[in-house]
């Protein structure tokens, strides 16, 4: 890598990148898609290791963990780094670690893998948004993200069951060669064709003002403490969802499987309009994604024995699901200047996955299986404090008189 901090990037051009937003889009959804794919493939994994299905699924945690370890230290060290070049490389290590797993004689090994994986993958993470900001003007900010972001969803609703049927067909190994071959070939697109964007300097007046006074920060601080809350609401409630269905609201075990592919279509939906509601709409539509949030979770709380309210909650939890992401993504960008935008990115990320970790807990402790109504109203109650947090956020962002970065 070659470092050179005396290169302002280049302005981005009025013209929207589709071409590039897409490519970037795929990354997203590859990526996402092998945090998560244990889950899918974890009867075979765990007859070809010889291990438990618990063992499998730390796999899946392990990686979550080592994305929280990491992810903010590595993305101090390559802060002044092309950013074109991070992301190709970060890519190509990607790859390894998945060609890697897919190779691993035993568990151990696969588990080592799994960390390169979860290391690489938080640089990615911590990076992309940033470079993708750097691409759009302020006007196509919300829809290039919305782009983006589209592949977490998207990697949900196919990625994940794409690759379990994958391995029922020709193997659980089959699926990671594939993530590691479409992995090494965006890496490749992204270093040939993509343009380089190496970082400002900052100023003087910003280095005698010290990192703690960047104006940008008490807005950020709102924002990732909305980002920690909705995942903590969302996963709380999502991971007992089948216990919600089947025995709060009494629907059928079939039934079920396919209003969750209604949501995970609802999902896609929301990314859809996200980000024409981020650009439009740059203040309002973060608030109303986490106060529908809040709606869904009190109808589920209470009207668990309505199936068509349970039907258009879903729907409209989808929904929000699937916006809530970029917008938040955007408010935060928007928010950021140059010295904080990849810390923040790296720091939002960090705090999803923090809440992504203890979600299933708390759920669990609070009502889980046993009680799902009593987790739907206590995601109901975060979702209240995450709308509060959001409107502190851009009111705050509302108060910037430092103009755009």
């Amino acid at each position: 890598m070659t470092l050179d901090t005396a290169t302002r990037p280049l302005a981005p051009t009025a013209k929207f990148p589709i071409g590039s937003l897409v490519l970037l889009g795929i990354a997203v959804f590859v990526t996402v898609t092998a945090e998560t794919l244990p889950a899918g493939l974890m009867p075979e994994m765990a007859a070809d290791f010889g291990v438990d299905s618990v063992q499998i699924g730390l796999l899946i945690s392990v990686w979550a963990l080592t994305v929280i370890v990491t992810s903010i230290p590595l993305t101090r060290l390559f802060a002044r780094f092309d950013r074109r070049l991070v992301l190709g490389v970060a890519l190509a290590g990607f790859a390894v670690a998945n060609l890697a797993t897919a190779l691993s004689p035993d568990y151990g090994f696969a588990v080592a893998t799994r960390v390169l994986g979860a290391v690489t993958h938080g640089v990615f993470w911590a990076i992309v948004i940033v470079y993708t900001t750097s691409l759009l003007t302020p006007k196509q900010l919300g829809r290039g993200l919305s782009i983006v972001t589209g592949g977490v969803t998207a990697a949900a609703v196919v990625g994940f069951p794409s690759g379990a049927a994958l391995a029922q067909l020709v193997g659980w190994r089959v699926a990671f060669v594939v993530l590691a071959t479409v992995s090494l070939l965006i890496a490749a697109a992204i270093l040939v064709k993509m343009p380089a964007r190496r970082p400002e300097p900052a100023t003087t007046a910003q280095r005698s003002a010290g990192f703690r006074r960047d104006p940008s920060l008490p807005a950020l601080l709102a924002f990732g403490a909305a980002s920690v809350l909705i995942a903590l609401g969302q996963y709380a409630t999502f991971t007992y969802v089948r216990s919600y269905l089947e025995g709060a609201a009494m629907i059928d075990a079939e039934w079920s499987a396919g209003l969750l592919f209604i949501y995970g279509l609802a999902g896609l939906g929301g990314v859809a309009v996200a980000g024409f509601v981020a650009d439009r709409f740059p203040r309002g539509g973060l608030v109303v994604a986490t106060a529908a949030f809040a709606v869904v979770f009190a109808v589920l709380t209470f009207a668990a024995g309505s199936l068509v309210s349970v039907i258009i909650a879903l729907v409209v939890w989808g929904a929000a699901f699937g916006a809530v992401l970029p917008l938040l993504q955007t408010a935060q960008m928007r928010a950021a200047t140059e010295r904080t935008r990849a810390l923040a990115s790296a720091g939002m990320m960090v705090l999803f996955n923090v809440g992504v970790a203890v979600g299933p807990w708390l759920g669990g402790v609070v009502g889980g299986q046993r009680a799902p109504t009593m987790t739907t109203a206590m995601s109901a109650v975060v979702m209240v404090i995450a709308t509060v947090a959001g409107v502190v956020g851009m009111t705050l962002l509302g108060h910037r008189t430092d103009g755009r970065r």
